[in-house]
């Protein structure tokens, strides 16, 4: 069930403690008229120290009597406004607007502070714990000093890519030797309230400077040549050209090239094992599948296939 903040979710019986709110707040009033007492004998007991109707020390007991009585009427109010806070929380309110879980005991129980009445959680915002490795940890903190925002990504088991954009808000200060990660947490409007405290997801840390032009291939396009990664451009001249590339993270399933293609330029995407470079290229133009580039990038005409039928010949 859905609860907002303030909702009384379980009451208490109010009885003793109301019993014990009104003999506290009598024991106060009875300390506080005692004292009153003591205040004006002290200042009748004054008047007669400037008389020279009494000595100074009679003066000065009466002092010391009000002093006393004074404090026991606080210390019998402080006693009163502690039953007053217990008799409030016999009421227990929900702390957050969220959804409350089951209720863990029924009308008759016997209750403590170690007893667990029900749970609520927050469906506004949630907050997603996981561990970065070394590399996310110094990208984020330089993003950090630049005063950048971290944009984190998440996709449930059953979504397609990293549909839910949330911001990075928390980073552990140390790396841990053992494991080579580090804890970040990063919160998550959930206006849909698709997400739920519990689930697993996958976590996707947005590269650097997200927003900017970035070209994006597909995966099969990327060839591995000893230590080193390349792709197959389509020149002007209709040639396959060799691209050492430069490798991001994986956006909605295509890989981001920091460096070695620009936006614009077409990727061979199928048939790599038949390209060499500077051979010319019968290709053709397909459909993407995904988004090319990050925001703002070109638009589809961007990626080439060889001919799946002939594949790519050289000339004769």
């Amino acid at each position: 069930a859905e609860v907002k903040k303030g909702d009384v979710l379980f009451v208490i019986d109010p009885r003793p403690y109301q019993a014990e709110a009104s003999r506290t707040e009598a024991a106060a009033l009875a300390a506080r008229a005692k004292a009153d007492l003591a205040k004006l004998e002290w200042q009748r007991a004054e008047k007669l120290v400037a008389d020279k109707a009494i000595a100074q020390r009679e003066a000065d007991e009466k002092a010391s009597g009000y002093k006393e009585l004074d404090a026991s009427a606080r210390a019998a109010h402080a006693a009163y406004e502690a039953a007053k806070l217990n008799l409030g929380f016999t009421k227990v309110h929900s702390p957050i607007d969220g959804r409350v879980s089951k209720a863990e005991i029924t009308l008759g129980n016997l209750v403590d502070a170690s007893v667990v009445l029900t749970s609520v959680v927050s469906n506004q915002a949630v907050y997603a714990s996981f561990d970065g490795d070394e590399d996310a940890f110094l990208r984020v903190g330089s993003q950090a000093r630049k005063g950048q925002p971290v944009t984190v990504r998440v996709g449930l088991a059953n979504e397609d890519g990293f549909p839910h954009e949330g911001k990075l808000e928390f980073v552990d200060n140390r790396v841990d030797p053992a494991t080579g990660s580090v804890r970040m947490r990063a919160l998550f409007k959930n206006a849909d309230q698709s997400l739920a405290p519990g689930l697993f997801a996958r976590v996707q840390l947005a590269p650097a400077g997200a927003g900017a032009k970035a070209a994006l291939v597909a995966e099969r396009a990327i060839g591995t040549d000893q230590n080193r990664k390349f792709v197959y451009v389509v020149t002007n001249e209709g040639k396959a050209e060799y691209r050492p590339v430069r490798l991001g993270p994986v956006l909605d399933g295509m890989r981001v090239v920091r460096e070695g293609v620009k936006p614009g330029e077409k990727v061979i995407v199928n048939g790599l094992q038949r390209v060499r470079p500077g051979a010319p290229v019968t290709a053709e133009t397909v459909p993407m599948d995904a988004a090319l580039t990050v925001k703002g990038a070109p638009p589809s005409e961007q990626r080439a296939d060889a001919k799946k039928d002939s594949g790519v010949k050289a000339a004769s």
